[in-house]
């Protein structure tokens, strides 16, 4: 028995983890891309100005000289009366491999998703860039810039 418990542990603290790591993050500019066409711009203006609060919170910069996006993308298709929606956010970053130093390319430092089904796209897009998938990554933030 113990060892299905310690098994379990084990996998849930490993789906827990993301493979991205935020140490070190200063400053970003903010892009929110509406691939959809259904959001007023009202609503991205929201959006990216709470993103830009939390941001500011836990002293990330949101006006950046280098190249470091944090991209919000929003995608949503009406089907008869509901709309399917995914959310995304990434950190885009210029990069220097190991391989060669004097290289410079351009990297997804984080992302993170969220897929669903509404009937209240802004609300629910809100909630999803705003409570969940930002707010996953600034908890990340945080335990690792401590």
């Amino acid at each position: 028995m113990k060892h299905l418990i310690l098994t379990l542990l084990l996998i849930s603290s490993t789906f827990a983890l993301s493979p991205f790591s935020l140490e070190g993050v200063k400053n970003v500019n903010i892009k929110l891309f509406d691939k959809s066409k259904l959001l007023s711009k009202e609503f991205k203006e929201k959006v990216v100005s709470k993103v830009q609060k939390e941001f500011i919170k836990v002293g990330i910069k949101t006006q950046s000289e280098e190249f470091s996006n944090f991209i919000v993308k929003i995608e949503a298709v009406k089907i008869q009366k509901k709309y399917v929606v995914n959310t995304s956010i990434f950190l885009a970053e210029d990069i220097i491999p190991s391989r060669n130093k004097s290289l410079e390319s351009l990297g997804i430092t984080y992302q993170k998703s969220d897929f669903f089904e509404t009937e209240d796209l802004e609300v629910d897009i809100y909630e999803s860039i705003v409570e969940y998938l930002l707010f996953d990554m600034l908890e990340q933030f945080r335990d690792e810039n401590e």
